[in-house]
Formats: C-alpha cells, sequence, structure tokens
C-alpha cells in the first residue's frame, strides 16, 4: 500500500527534474561569488549558439571534454571590456576523480539567464583551453572572437 505514493513521488521528481535544471540563472557579472577553482577548462569548442526570447538570454555549446566523466559543466564569466557589448565565458567543468582514459568527449552545455543586460548584449565568446567560438546575438550568426577578456582568477572576485 505505502508503494504507490512513494513511486508517485519518485517518477514525479524524475519527470520534474529537467525542468527545475532549465530554470534561468543569474548573469554572471552580477554575482559576487568568486569562480569555482576546481572546475577544469574543457579543451576544445565545436559550436556556440545564442539568443534571446523573453527577455532571457540563451546560450548552447558543442565542446569537447578532456576525458569521459565531467561533470558541472558550466559557464564562468571572464573579465573584459564592460563597453565592448562582448560577454565572453570559459567553458569549464569538474574533472572526474579517476581518469581511467584521455579521450576527447563530447559534451554540451546549454544555459538561460534571466537578468542580462540584453540592450548592451551583441556577441558571446566562449573560450576553452585551445580555441574560442563566438556567437552574434544581434546578427543570429557565428562570429570571430575579438576581445581581450582575460579569465578569471580562483578567489577573484566579479
Amino acid at each position: 500500500m505505502h508503494r504507490f505514493p512513494a513511486m508517485l513521488a519518485a517518477i514525479t521528481l524524475f519527470v520534474a527534474a529537467p525542468v527545475f535544471a532549465a530554470s534561468p540563472q543569474a548573469w554572471p557579472w552580477k554575482s559576487k561569488a568568486p569562480p569555482d577553482p576546481a572546475l577544469a577548462a574543457l579543451s576544445h569548442i565545436e559550436g556556440v549558439t545564442a539568443g534571446v526570447a523573453e527577455g532571457t538570454v540563451s546560450i548552447s555549446v558543442k565542446a569537447m571534454a578532456p576525458a569521459p566523466g565531467y561533470t558541472e559543466l558550466q559557464l564562468v564569466s571572464r573579465m573584459g571590456d564592460p563597453n565592448d557589448r562582448i560577454f565572453a565565458f570559459d567553458a569549464r567543468g569538474r574533472a572526474p576523480q579517476q581518469v581511467t582514459s584521455q579521450v576527447l568527449t563530447p559534451v554540451t552545455i546549454e544555459v538561460s539567464y534571466a537578468d542580462a543586460p540584453i540592450a548592451k548584449l551583441e556577441v558571446i565568446e566562449v573560450y576553452s583551453n585551445d580555441n574560442c567560438l563566438a556567437y552574434s546575438v544581434k546578427d543570429s550568426k557565428p562570429v570571430e572572437c575579438t576581445s581581450r577578456a582575460v579569465p578569471q582568477k580562483p578567489g577573484e572576485m566579479h
């Protein structure tokens, strides 16, 4: 008898988890938290797209992790010129505790930001260990990376 409510709760949590995970995050430049020093840069960026809808900026990054098992994939803001209308990120993730093989592994980072300065947003740049790709939100197309943004150091405040 008591199994049904527990099973129903488990099913509800399983179905609702993607909805909770997809909720918009705070714009990184408004955060006072320093970047997590345990997150490692991903190896390579394969593609970047971005868009604005209903006041939310959505970014999708296809990248390569240095090995299988990377978790907590995220975009970490870089420090740059606040007036150049370019917002640059590092693609990072938490390395697995035990790396069994160094095989480049495809990963995807998809994130939405609810409080981005949309009027000042023209280009999103995403950096990895060996390249940078950029996407013009204004023109809806890939563009060259041109900012002089630098990675944040662990413990550094925004």
